[in-house]
């Protein structure tokens, strides 16, 4: 068990590995617009909804996928 120090639990490694994953899929919804993959400055306001539509899509399945 290895023992987390944010929830102050002991978890099994795949508990914190689902745990980390969703920790940087929170960050990457909150931070895509700064990535260098996009200029976003080319971008409409109606793509970057649509790619916000579709993080958020992303995210919850894979969240709904760990169980959580």
């Amino acid at each position: 068990m290895i023992y987390n120090e944010y929830t102050r639990q002991k978890q099994t490694a795949n508990q914190l590995a689902k745990e980390l994953l969703l920790d940087k899929m929170e960050l990457a919804l909150e931070f895509w617009q700064e990535s260098i993959l996009i200029d976003r400055l080319k971008l409409t306001d109606k793509e970057i909804k649509a790619i916000d539509e579709q993080l958020n899509k992303r995210y919850n399945g894979v969240k709904k996928y760990l169980g959580y």
